[in-house]
Parts: structure tokens; sequence; C-alpha cells
């Protein structure tokens, strides 16, 4: 299918070269390390049922900001319909800002702010079914302090004010309703700043007016919109463009980029070109092509995809991908609950893989996997699904929500195809009950059942609710007349998942002749047989690095059995429990039987004094498993297996 996906992607579109280069191995690790951004002093709601009692609508933010100060005042005026009837409503919003006061058609009401909410108090209630509005003015000195929020810096000694809300940190300088429930369907952002400053926010610039020494910017969004993807950034940018041509339209990714940086930017920022047509190709329309995408320059260590705009500290390749696939799959379609972060994160380091996949050579598509998969298996334990919400570190676990989450959606690709892999990937994205709105990990599994019709339940259960991965040891018998016999022992490497159901892929090479197999793993010690038409030396595990998985032991053995009929010697019962006897057959005569494990440890080496036909063994000695038997007889050495259960 690769092909078949590029012939299309390259007709319809005149695309940059991309230089050949190699992916970021440490790319999970590094974005996921600065997106955790914990810090002692980041708000975090304790009440999960606030704001539920209207629906969001719409926001329009009045704000001053001076790079020079670390401060914000002005207004934000919130449109809601009311879902019960309102006599009381909660906004979240730091306690050590100040609330200047409450604005109601043009009364002022009483409200409290004992803490980081503050309850709005109506004279009337608002009737179920209403459509209204509410002003709060304030400000104050936001304390998001470390790595994001709201945040004073410098840049070649220029002071900068940029703002970075995800998970938990809009209420640092805002007044809001901090919801992965309800987004708001659309925003204003006016921001007046000191020229010659530039404000980058969401959505268009409509306008920058002058008013007095500074200036005014007005940025309208009409895209529903997370709260924690509401940004501003306030310093002396530089502005330039580029422009992609998509299957729709020509967007322009519009660059705010720090003046001693220009030459570098205008270098890097045409090599997103490509990508975006790629993902515009095989996951519908660039979701905001009315308005525009673009880049924001910050002090933060990384990246946030910011709706429409990044803001990100450099225009790395690999950083420039993984921040503009949000735009789908993070912004389109929001995960429901931080404990789905997985479909955010999981989803944009996959597609960042994927332009190595369809945009570069197969070395480099490999090295991206190899290079995540060594990440993963780095430790035993950890699910996709995020366990602990409470921890920002958890959330954004580069191990597990970045790189696994990406590594389970290649398998997930291996399992089902390419075609219902990319179908399932569309239609989760233009659902028209989740675009544009919030999608939990259910959601993608019931899209991944449809496009592929099977049932996906164990192998989510495995690798999205369970925890680690499988480690292997094989077995393998090559015959003489080019049939191999393949056994697959697995043990996984944390106790949640009791088996991993896997295709395994496996080549099989002489050196002049190459074949890959994939062998439908659905139980532990399941033995294949494969026959070839040449005799294979080399057999190799997941060849192409498509698995999460550990190869502890592979031992291929040649039979010396040349014949066939009469001169097999069985073992049975097989598995076993407390003995296996060992037939010779009519032409053979056991004289030697030799029990080693997977590893070629020798467990009992037994000479007959009484050379026979058959021969019983007592497992007494052997743990459960799988163990190798060397059966010497009087014609040959005849290679086989024991498997105690």
């Amino acid at each position: 299918m690769k092909k078949s996906f590029i012939t299309l992607f390259i007709l319809g579109y005149s695309v940059i070269a991309l230089p050949q280069r190699q992916p970021d191995q440490d790319f999970a690790k590094q974005i996921s390390a600065l997106e955790a951004k914990s810090h002692e002093n980041l708000f975090k709601s304790g009440n999960a049922k606030l704001g539920d009692n209207y629906d969001l609508k719409y926001h329009r933010m009045n704000w001053f900001v001076d790079p020079d100060t670390n401060f914000i005042s002005g207004s934000v005026t919130s449109y809601f319909m009311a879902v019960s009837a309102i006599s009381q409503m909660e906004f979240e919003l730091n306690q050590v800002m100040v609330i200047d006061s409450v604005k109601y058609h043009n009364t002022h009401l009483t409200f409290n702010h004992p803490g980081n909410t503050f309850t709005i108090n109506y004279t009337t209630a608002i009737a179920v079914g209403a459509f209204d509005s509410v002003s709060v003015f304030y400000h104050g000195d936001p304390q998001g302090g470390g790595f994001g929020s709201f945040i004073h810096d410098f840049h070649n000694g220029t002071p900068i004010i940029w703002t970075l809300s995800e998970p938990f940190g809009a209420p640092d300088w805002w007044p809001c309703k901090n919801s992965l429930s309800d987004k708001i369907d659309s925003i204003d952002v006016y921001v007046t700043t000191p020229a010659p400053n530039r404000v980058a926010s969401n959505g268009v610039l409509v306008s920058v007016t002058g008013v007095g020494p500074d200036k005014k910017f007005h940025w309208k969004h009409r895209h529903p919109i997370a709260t924690y993807l509401i940004a501003i950034a306030v310093t002396n940018y530089a502005a330039y463009s580029d422009f992609a041509q998509l299957q729709n339209g020509n967007l322009e990714i519009l660059n705010y980029v720090y003046p001693e940086d220009s030459v570098y930017a205008r270098q890097n920022t045409p090599y997103l070109i490509p990508v975006i047509q790629l993902y515009d190709s095989l996951f519908s329309d660039y979701p905001y092509l009315d308005e525009k995408y673009g880049h924001a320059q910050f002090g933060w260590g990384g990246g946030m995809e910011h709706q429409t705009m990044t803001f990100l500290i450099n225009f790395g390749y690999d950083l420039m991908a993984h921040e503009l696939a949000h735009q789908w799959f993070g912004d389109k379609v929001t995960c429901g609950s931080w404990h789905d972060i997985w479909i955010n994160e999981g989803f944009a380091t996959f597609l960042t893989g994927l332009t190595y996949y369809f945009l570069s050579d197969n070395n480099a598509w490999r090295s991206w996997k190899v290079g995540n998969i060594n990440y993963i298996v780095s430790a035993p334990d950890g699910s996709v699904y995020c366990d602990d919400t409470t921890s920002v570190p958890r959330i954004f676990d580069g191990r597990l929500s970045y790189a696994k989450g990406a590594l389970v959606l290649n398998m997930l690709r291996l399992k089902i195809g390419d075609s219902a892999m990319f179908t399932c990937m569309n239609n989760f994205i233009t659902d028209p009950s989740l675009e544009y709105g919030f999608a939990d990990t259910d959601d993608f599994k019931n899209h991944a059942q449809l496009s592929s019709g099977q049932n996906l339940t164990e192998f989510f259960n495995d690798w999205i609710y369970g925890q680690g991965y499988p480690v292997y040891y094989i077995n393998s018998t090559v015959h003489y007349d080019s049939s191999v016999n393949i056994i697959f022992i697995q043990s996984p490497s944390h106790p949640s998942v009791s088996f991993f159901e896997l295709p395994l892929p496996v080549r099989f090479s002489d050196g002049v002749h190459d074949t890959v197999i994939v062998f439908d793993n659905t139980t532990n010690f399941q033995s294949f047989d494969a026959h070839l038409n040449f005799l294979p030396v080399e057999i190799t595990f997941d060849p192409e690095s498509e698995l999460i998985a550990v190869l502890d032991t592979c031992i291929v053995q040649v039979s010396r059995n040349n014949d066939s009929g009469d001169n097999d010697v069985l073992v049975y019962p097989s598995p076993a429990h407390e003995s296996v006897i060992i037939d010779g057959g009519q032409k053979n005569t056991i004289t030697r039987v030799r029990i080693s494990d997977l590893k070629g440890a020798i467990i009992d080496d037994i000479t007959l004094e009484n050379p026979s036909r058959t021969f019983t063994y007592d497992l007494d000695k052997l743990g459960n498993g799988l163990y190798l038997t060397a059966i010497y007889t009087n014609n040959n050495i005849i290679f086989n297996k024991i498997i105690k259960m």
C-alpha cells in the first residue's frame, strides 16, 4: 500500500523535495519531557463539574499586555447557553489575579473569589435554553511560574510575553471554563501592546490599529476551540509567509519569528510544505483552511499546538511535523479526558513517523521505529492509557503517551492493513459526532473495527489499557525438504497482560532467496509449518521492526533426517504433564536423549544402556515451558521439542 499512497500524493501536488534526513531518535523523549511542565504553582481545578450548567458559545477577549512587564489587564466576555436554570455561575481564575468587576446587561453583579474558582451571583435566574452573556474585568501578575501558563522572558535581550496553558494553566492568566467537554464555538482576541511589538494568536489577523503609542491587534477564529488551545505571544516579531497548495485551496503558513533568527527560519519552514500536503491528503482537508496555519517563536524548549498557530522554540523538522499533526489530532478532534492524551500525542508522534514512511527512504522509516521501540522497552511496565491524570509528568510520559501510543498505531496498521488503517483514521477525524469536538479511545476503536471488520477488543485491552510488551523465545527447525517448523513462546513483560496476540513477521533467507511470512500468533507455544522453495540459512524475527517486542532467544536447528515416513521420530503427547514418549518408529533405535533449554543450557543428557525403539522420559526435572530435544539414533540425530504445561 505504501507505493499506492505515495503515487496519489505525488500526482496531487507539486512537492518540495525533502533532504535526506534521519529522524531524531530522542525526539519523543525530549518533547514529552518538555511538555510535562509540572511546577509547584500549577493551577488545577478541584471541581470536575464546574460550569456544567452552561454551554460556552463565544469569547471576546480584550487584553493589554506589555512585554516589559509580567502583567495582564482587560476583560473576557462570555456568551453561553443555559443548560439548566442559572442563579450562580462558576469560572476558574487563579486567586492571585484580581477581579475588578462582573458586568451583566450593564449591571454590576456580586461575585465570590475565595480560591481558584469564582462564583457570579445573578439577581434573577437565567432560564433553561436562554442565550446570554457576562463580562469579567480583571488584572494581575500571573504566577504561571516555571514552564507554562503566562511567561515573561527575553530573547536576544528583548522582552517577550507568551502563554502555554496545557493542561491546567489557562486559569493562571484568564477567567475561563477549563474543560475537556465544552469547546468555545468561536473567539475574538483583541490585544493592545506598545509598538513595535506584534501579537500572535489564533485564527485570522483582522486588523492592526493605532491607539496612541500602542497598537491593537484583532485576531478572529471561527472554529470550535478547547480552552487550553487559546494563546497569545507578544514581542518584536519579524513576519513572513509560506504558502502550501492543498487539495481544496491555497493555505498561508504565517511565521512570526525572532528577528535574529529570520534567516534560519526562512531556510527551514518551507520543509513543512510537503508535510502539510501529506497530512491534507491522508486525513481530509486541513481543518482551518479558511483561516491559516502559522508558527510563533517562543522561549519554552519545545512546541505547543495552539490552534492555527503553533508556538515553538525552533524550526526543527520533527518538531514542526509533530505540532502540525496536532491540528488534526488534538485540535480538530481533542482527547475527551487526560486519560486519553494518547489521542493527541500518540497520533501526532505516529504522523511524524509517517513523514519518513512516505517522504523519505526506508532506512529513515525503520530508524524512526527502532528508536521509539528501544525507548518503549527500556522499562517493563506502563500503559498507553494514562492511569494517573493528577500527575502532569504521567500525562506527558514520552515512553507511553507518545512513543508507545505511536507504535501501537503502527502495529494496528500491520494488523488491519494500510487501507483499513487510513480509512479508519480519516473517518475518525471526519466523524460528524467527533470533529471539532472531543473523542476517547472507544471512539477510535469503533472506527478501527468498522473499517477493518475485525473485533479489536483484545488488541485494545492488551496494547492501550494493558501494560508492557511481549518477550519472545523462538525455536525453528529446518528440514532438508525446505520445510520449516517454527514455535513461538511468549513471556509478557508485565502481568497485566497474559498473552499478546500479534501477527509475527519472520524473514527466511539463503543469501539469494528472501521471503517474509507473517504468522498469526494467537496462543502461546504455537507451532507453524512453512514450506519454502529454498533451504534457509538465516531466520530474522520482525525484520522491519514493526513490533513493540523483545526477542530474547531465537534457535535455528537443522534436522539431519532427510528421509520421511518410517524414519521420523515422534515425541508425544504435546503438551505433556508428567512424561513424554519418544518413538523411533520402525527404523530408528534410540541411543541417547539430550534436553536443553531455549538458551542452549543442557538440562539432562541420558545415554541408554539398552538402546530401544521407544523411550519414556519423566518430566519431573522440568518446569513449565518449552525445551529442545536432540534424539540420537542408530541412523542420525533428530531434533524435536518437549512442551511441559
